[in-house]
């Protein structure tokens, strides 16, 4: 569907299962528009502005392919969580559960990528992009990447919470009062368009209920629980994409050719198919960008093209940077910039892997292997030219390695699929 996206901002909410089966959205355009015009006189102008340069974007990309020479996105993100003594205090067990969520779903590697109609499986896409849990602050000091901050009004989304902003060209901030919108609130989530402005001021990233954010010691949420896929739907917003039921049938759109016009802006809590035919087509009641509740599996090739476009929006591109994963920690998980040669490239086969991986290399190495986070995982040792080991006790999800010789740096990653 085709469109010009009318706001900076978007408000996306969802409701507690404890409430009703249909839960109306206050998401409207008119809302958001007023909200945010009265914070930037000039909001509709920037926003016509970004748009204009997404889609130059992505005609050059489709123009000249080759432009799109960054195969691998790595984004730092870090967490502040507002608590009051342990209310609304989650742990990072439950904070890297649900960034794991992100990631597996943004490389389809989420249970659903499987299980999607057929009718929408030849379009599903998948970004190569890794969301980094940051380990160095701002000032150059270590950090774990979750910041806690006792406030009790800020547990209920009250107060300036973008004061704790670090740089967002720096940083994905991610802000977890309990409720995001006051307490007892049924609404999850909400998040920001990508804007210039926004970044200069450190206003932008995603607001997320905490007792809806992976799984956990302060989770509400059974695990596998597609209901922690909303984090991937805001991610979707960070990334300049609206929500497939936007402007309903007009054929206007989210702008997006290969997502089906439907109606919606109801949250519907179980099904996949709500909403189907709303349009006279078939609906990608699937969707991450829907409003499916429990049925989120996929974004469409055409989203993917649209959120890689945004990657390099200028509110977006320096967080990527070679640069910038060095001054946040995350610099081992990038494998866009690897030093590779003929006689001596870094091979992994199978991939997807279950039990055992061989590396192939021309050289003696030693490897070292981190996780989705970066966090160090274990070493080897390359001895011969291809060298298996067994890594039976690694869990499902994407791994990086990487190497340093005198003469260069290798880096790559594998994916463990059992």
């Amino acid at each position: 569907m085709k469109a010009r996206i009318l706001t900076l901002l978007t408000l996306v909410v969802f409701s507690n299962p404890i409430f009703s089966q249909n839960i109306e959205s206050p998401c409207s355009h008119e809302a958001i528009q007023n909200r945010h015009l009265e914070q930037n006189p000039n909001a509709l102008e920037a926003l016509e502005a970004t748009e204009k340069a997404l889609q130059e974007i992505i005609q050059k990309f489709r123009t000249n392919p080759e432009l799109k020479s960054q195969s691998t996105y790595v984004i730092p993100v870090v967490m502040h969580v507002f608590h009051f003594g342990e209310l609304g205090k989650m742990d990072m067990e439950q904070a890297l559960s649900g960034l794991e969520i992100l990631n597996q779903d943004f490389n389809g590697l989420n249970d659903g990528w499987n299980d999607i109609d057929p009718a929408f499986d030849p379009i599903k896409g998948s970004l190569d992009i890794t969301f980094c849990l940051a380990m160095i602050d701002p000032d150059g000091n270590p950090t774990d990447g979750l910041i806690y901050h006792e406030d009790e009004q800020a547990v209920y989304n009250e107060g300036d919470l973008f004061q704790h902003a670090w740089d967002n060209y720096k940083y994905l901030n991610i802000y977890f009062p309990k409720y995001t919108q006051g307490g007892p609130s049924d609404f999850t989530a909400y998040a920001y368009y990508p804007s210039t402005i926004g970044s200069d001021n450190n206003a932008g990233g995603i607001f997320y209920s905490s007792i809806r954010w992976g799984f956990g010691n302060h989770s509400i949420l059974d695990e596998g629980d597609d209901w922690a896929s909303v984090c991937s739907h805001e991610a979707g917003h960070w990334l300049n994409l609206a929500h497939t039921f936007s402007n309903g049938c007009s054929g206007l759109g989210d702008s997006v050719d290969d997502t089906p016009p439907c109606l919606g802006g109801t949250i519907e809590l179980s099904g996949c198919e709500n909403n189907d035919f709303s349009c006279g087509e078939h609906t990608n009641g699937s969707n991450f960008m829907d409003y499916n509740h429990r049925c989120k599996k996929m974004f469409t090739q055409g989203q993917v093209e649209r959120m890689t476009a945004a990657l390099f929006l200028p509110s977006r591109a320096p967080l990527w940077s070679q640069a910038n994963l060095e001054a946040t920690g995350c610099s081992n998980l990038n494998t866009a910039n690897d030093n590779i040669y003929s006689t001596n490239q870094i091979r992994t086969f199978p991939n997807p892997v279950t039990n055992q991986i061989t590396f192939e290399i021309e050289e003696t190495a030693i490897l070292n292997i981190y996780n989705v986070h970066g966090q160090f995982i274990e070493n080897f040792v390359i001895k011969n030219k291809n060298s298996s080991f067994d890594i039976s006790n690694y869990k499902n999800g994407i791994y990086f390695f990487s190497t340093m010789t005198k003469e260069n740096r290798k880096t790559g990653k594998f994916v463990v699929n059992k």
